[in-house]
């Protein structure tokens, strides 16, 4: 689903930024064509491994949050952001959310050494799936919304739990799941593939995106990280997976901006085309605002995230709100504005729709975003 070249992305960035969005955006026109996305549709993974391993090898995407020492790159938000941009441009169904952005971050900031090193490098070189286990019920990422409990006996962990819609919990190797234990709240990491873990697929509206129920029943685990971080941890790594969901948005938007104004200029009506009448200019216009002022809020997250502003949140939210809503408003008027053809199977536009609308609940809805920032300002 990528065009050949990318657009208004990028103009003003650094070199290396535009060099790392340049040489994705090539590589995902070459693997991740409309046709290999609609491939994987209704497969079990929903992914391309090869595509995806490729991605670690060539280009080293799954390393960008991993430290240099643990076999990544040691990167910050911009080029994590720049990343999530051209994945969503492209609506690469792989899992870069779950594993890159957020598992990838937790264990970065838990400072766990055995937990770093038995898992970042294998994060890095795009053999390990990792995912946070929460339920995705739009009301923010937060350590208090798990239910899972945790008991440790002899030293060994066990959890007991159920979590609804864990976002790639069917394709995961590892999850990553909150515990409450002895009045606290701390991570563990549990093997998904361990027989005390049940996954159940569960149906979602974006075929892009992977959701599965987790069930434990005194599943073996391991704690991450020092007793009780979970709430600093999922703040840290819902910050960063935030941002980068907002550049995914960004990106998909941009698409839709790109396909329907092509449309506008090749679709001929009553003898002319169809971007020439001013209601079709007015919404192409209304849809590049949209754009921009996502860009813009994107902007200020990612300085905000790399700098630890003490405008943080804010930023964050933000971008959360702005973006969430410039993609799904961009997204409908591109079926609008095609017409007849939007409406198609064929077409992508349904499936940048049916993606900017799951977007919305991912990591808190526009509306819990908003509640944030007015209880912040004293509102």
């Amino acid at each position: 689903m990528a065009s050949p070249t990318p657009t208004a992305a990028g103009v003003d960035e650094p070199d290396e930024l535009r060099d790392l969005r340049s040489t994705l955006h090539r590589m995902l026109a070459a693997t991740a064509p409309e046709s290999v996305v609609r491939e994987h549709l209704d497969s079990p993974e929903g992914f391309d491994r090869s595509a995806w391993t490729r991605l670690a090898t060539e280009i080293g995407v799954q390393g960008l949050a991993v430290a240099e020492e643990y076999g990544g790159a040691g990167c910050g938000m911009r080029e994590l952001a720049v990343a999530g941009e051209e994945l969503g441009h492209s609506l690469f169904p792989g899992p870069f959310l779950s594993t890159v952005l957020l598992s990838a971050t937790l264990i970065a900031r838990s400072r766990d050494d055995a937990a770093m090193r038995a898992l970042l490098p294998r994060i890095a070189d795009g053999s390990l799936v990792c995912t946070l286990a929460l339920p995705q019920h739009g009301a923010g990422w937060g350590a208090d919304a798990t239910t899972v409990t945790a008991v440790a006996d002899a030293g060994t962990w066990t959890l007991t739990g159920r979590i609804d819609s864990v976002l790639d919990g069917q394709v995961a190797d590892v999850i990553l799941v909150p515990a409450r234990h002895d009045g606290v709240i701390s991570v563990f990491r549990v093997d998904a593939n361990s027989p005390a873990v049940e996954v159940r697929p569960v149906l979602a509206m974006d075929q892009t995106r992977r959701f599965a129920h987790v069930g434990l029943t005194s599943s073996p685990a391991v704690r991450i990280g020092a007793p009780g971080s979970a709430r600093q941890l999922l703040a840290d790594a819902g910050s960063v997976g935030s941002v980068g969901l907002a550049a995914d948005q960004l990106g998909g938007a941009r698409r839709m901006l790109e396909v329907t104004t092509a449309y506008a200029r090749t679709r001929y009506q009553f003898g002319r085309p169809i971007g020439s009448f001013q209601a079709v200019k007015h919404a192409l216009a209304n849809m590049l605002i949209s754009t921009e002022l996502a860009r813009a809020a994107l902007d200020d997250a990612v300085r905000a995230v790399d700098a630890n502003a003490p405008n943080l949140d804010t930023a964050v939210g933000v971008a959360n709100i702005v973006c969430s809503e410039a993609y799904y408003d961009v997204a409908a008027t591109a079926i609008q504005l095609h017409g007849g053809l939007g409406f198609t199977w064929e077409h992508s536009a349904h499936l940048y729709f049916k993606r900017a609308t799951a977007d919305r609940v991912l990591l808190g809805t526009p509306a819990h975003h908003a509640r944030h920032l007015a209880e912040a300002l004293g509102l």
